[in-house]
């Protein structure tokens, strides 16, 4: 799978909730930083989807760029989210910047960043 389709696949998994596709697009390691700041690991990213904590109601792609270089890649998107976080709706444009590794043929987030976007 090349990483333009794994980018895609992880958007789709955000979307439904699908603890199970995150949890195989997601390296055992990631570190993710949200847009409030706050530092979380792949069990915290997961718990979130699973408890219904997070619920992303519509993710629209606006932009996408992806860069593949060998066994790393960088994906960059700007998307507007509609998402229920701890019972409070919020709307906001947001770019996510996704360091992925491949491993085992298989395209991985290793780090990844989540700021607003005006």
């Amino acid at each position: 799978m090349d990483l333009h389709t794994a980018e895609r696949q992880l958007q789709a998994a955000q979307r439904g909730g699908d603890v199970e596709a995150l949890d195989a697009l997601l390296h055992p390691r990631v570190v993710g930083a949200g847009p409030d700041g706050a530092i979380f690991s792949k069990e915290d990213d997961l718990e979130s989807h699973r408890s219904g904590a997070l619920r992303i109601t519509n993710l629209v792609e606006e932009s996408l760029d992806v860069q593949e270089d060998g066994e790393t890649g960088l994906t960059r998107m700007v998307a507007a989210v509609d998402a229920v976080q701890g019972g409070t709706a919020v709307s906001a444009r947001l770019r996510y910047t996704r360091l992925w590794v491949r491993e085992d043929g298989r395209w991985r987030v290793l780090a990844a960043t989540i700021v607003p976007v005006r």
